[in-house]
Parts: structure tokens; C-alpha cells; sequence
């Protein structure tokens, strides 16, 4: 139903915030990976949303971006996680460390995140291996990028999809790119990655 919702920051907690739109405020339950990457109150914002519907419950939850949203839906098809520990999971440990730790089966590890135990990091791991190969393929570059770069990461991301190109070769040469650029538009960006494209053939 609802793919990102975009508006000015009017209430920022560690785990919640609440976004202002044509004016209407929009609470939305955030991990702490997204916290991080939010602008200060009164700044725009855009979140990649999940909307969570059970028979007495409607909530939202939001993310920096389409990566941390795709963890987050993957980890609800795991038996036995609901919204709440899969949001607990996205604030105690870093994607990269959790493909890291699912790729080397650490159910240890995994453990020690408030709300997951020994089952339940299992059931994780052995449901999830697979299924995370397309999104990191063991080639995960960190990068710090403020609020505005987040967005140009976005929609850079959004436009070369658009144009036909791999989710998972974009996703890799994106954050390859960021590691060592600083841009200052989404435009930088698509132009880069589709010279980077063009270079290989």
C-alpha cells in the first residue's frame, strides 16, 4: 500500500518518528540503523515503509532505505518473529554484520541480540542464507552518508532500476561508489554507475 512517505521531521524519537505531509503527521516505528541517518527536527525526510496490518493493529515502520525494508520483510517470513524483534535486530546489529553472521552460521552471535535466542537464531539463519545472496553476495561496502546523500542514494537507485538494470549489480556498484565519492545529486550518482556499466562491456 504505501512505498515511502516523504515530509518534514515534526518528532523524532530513538525507536519512532513522526512525519508531517500535506498535513498530516504520520507515526512510524524506526530502528536504530534509521535514527542514525535522520536529518534534525524540521528537515525533510523519506522513509521506505512497511505497513503492518493485524486483525486489532495497523502500524508503520519505516527505513533509511530499501535495504535495511527488504531485511525487515525477510526477517517476518521467519517462523516466530513478529515486527518487534525484527526491529530489535535491525537496532543491535548492522546489516553487514548480519549477513556476516548468517553467512558464517554464528548462531552464537546472533544470540546475544536482545530478543533472539538460540531457536530463533537458527530458524533465522537456515531460512535466510540463501535468500540474502542476491542482496550481498559476501561484497557489502559500509559507508557514511548524511541525510541528503541518503536520498541521492535512493533515488539513484530507484532510477537505474527503472532503467532495466540488476537490483543486486546496482545495490554493489552504489555502495562501491559512495565508499569513495561524495555526490552532490542523485544525478552524480546514476551518471557514475552507468559509465561504470558501459566500462565493462
Amino acid at each position: 500500500m504505501f512505498e515511502y512517505i516523504s515530509g518534514k521531521i515534526v518528532e523524532k524519537k530513538t525507536t519512532s518518528i513522526v512525519l508531517e505531509t500535506n498535513g498530516i503527521g504520520y507515526y512510524i516505528t524506526i530502528p536504530v540503523s534509521t535514527y542514525d541517518k535522520l536529518g534534525e527536527l524540521g528537515s525533510a525526510s523519506k522513509l521506505y515503509i512497511h505497513f503492518h496490518v493485524r486483525e486489532n493493529e495497523q502500524r508503520l515502520f519505516g527505513f533509511a532505505t530499501k535495504e535495511e525494508r527488504i531485511v525487515f520483510d525477510s526477517l517476518l517470513k521467519v517462523a516466530g518473529i513478529g515486527p518487534k524483534i525484527a526491529i530489535s535486530i535491525l537496532s543491535g546489529i548492522t546489516i553487514k554484520d548480519l549477513f556476516d553472521v548468517i553467512s558464517r552460521q554464528d548462531v552464537k552471535l546472533l544470540s546475544t541480540v536482545p530478543g533472539i535466542g538460540k531457536k530463533s537464531s537458527e530458524r533465522i539463519i537456515i531460512e535466510l542464507k540463501d535468500k540474502f545472496d542476491d542482496i550481498l553476495h559476501g561484497n557489502f561496502i559500509e559507508y557514511t552518508a548524511t541525510p541528503e546523500e541518503q536520498n541521492f542514494v535512493n533515488d539513484a537507485e530507484d532510477a537505474l532500476i527503472s532503467l532495466g538494470y540488476s537490483k543486486a549489480n546496482v545495490i554493489k556498484k552504489i555502495q562501491k561508489f559512495m565508499s569513495e565519492n561524495t555526490p552532490s545529486s542523485a544525478e552524480d550518482i546514476v551518471k557514475a554507475i552507468i559509465r561504470n556499466f558501459y566500462s565493462k562491456i
